[in-house]
């Protein structure tokens, strides 16, 4: 059996605290890296799959975001007034209705430099990460064919991306848990991932769609943003 993704959800209301100064003027998702704003490559790669209902949850200076309707007509937008005083649980909340009929939940930051890593179809539900030896980064092992053992830093495991696709059982049975970790005392500081990788995994079984490590670029600095792009190493407000 294979699942379709009929949507996706892009998760874009935060700061981006670690990018300033550029960040103080825009959100990080249309910073743009050699002349392309961030987030029109996942886009891009979400319609180029076929995958065209689209609904960013926006925060942070989300005015700014209604200039992609310029080039993107058909998005639709969510507000998050949240996210100053939340994790990222509070995104996945405000689009909890969203959340239904197999459906991408995708992070807004990430710089897709292989489309081919977004899938219309799908074996199951699933998390992209690449193949590490050793990696500080949140990452999760596989075992018997599904991830395991989400956690921050490990080794012969897989550096995980925040890119994920839910089948239409895993929407429904993901709308229930993020209501009642949100409901939780302290459920509303927690990433939005540790409700099915962590708080409640045993609800799921996910599957690790394997990419390279170079098919996504991410830009978790200033510094690494003028590294990759260094028209920014002379960058002034």
């Amino acid at each position: 059996m294979t699942f379709e993704a009929k949507k996706a959800i892009i998760l874009a209301a935060g700061f981006g605290s670690r990018m300033v100064p550029v960040t103080l003027d825009r959100p990080k998702p249309l910073v743009k890296v050699n002349g392309v704003r961030i987030i029109d490559s996942i886009l891009d790669a979400l319609f180029d799959a076929g995958i065209e209902d689209i609904t960013i949850v926006r925060g942070y200076k989300k005015e700014c975001f209604d200039e992609l309707l310029d080039q993107y007509p058909n998005l639709k937008f969510i507000d998050n007034d949240l996210y100053d005083k939340t994790n990222s649980i509070s995104s996945a909340h405000a689009a909890l209705k969203l959340i239904e009929g197999g459906c991408y939940i995708c992070e807004a930051d990430l710089l897709i430099a292989n489309p081919d890593v977004i899938r219309k179809w799908h074996a199951g539900t699933d998390y992209l990460g690449s193949f590490a030896r050793e990696t500080d980064d949140w990452c999760l092992s596989e075992r018997e064919g599904y991830a395991t053992d989400y956690r921050k830093g490990g080794s012969e495991c897989f550096n995980c991306y925040g890119i994920s696709y839910w089948t239409p059982e895993d929407c429904d049975q993901l709308r229930r848990d993020i209501e009642l970790v949100w409901n939780e005392p302290g459920g509303r500081n927690v990433f939005y991932e540790f409700v099915p990788l962590v708080l409640k995994k045993d609800n799921y079984k996910v599957r690790i769609h394997e990419c390279q490590k170079g098919d996504i670029v991410e830009i978790d600095s200033f510094q690494e943003l003028c590294a990759i792009d260094p028209s920014y190493k002379h960058y002034t407000r």
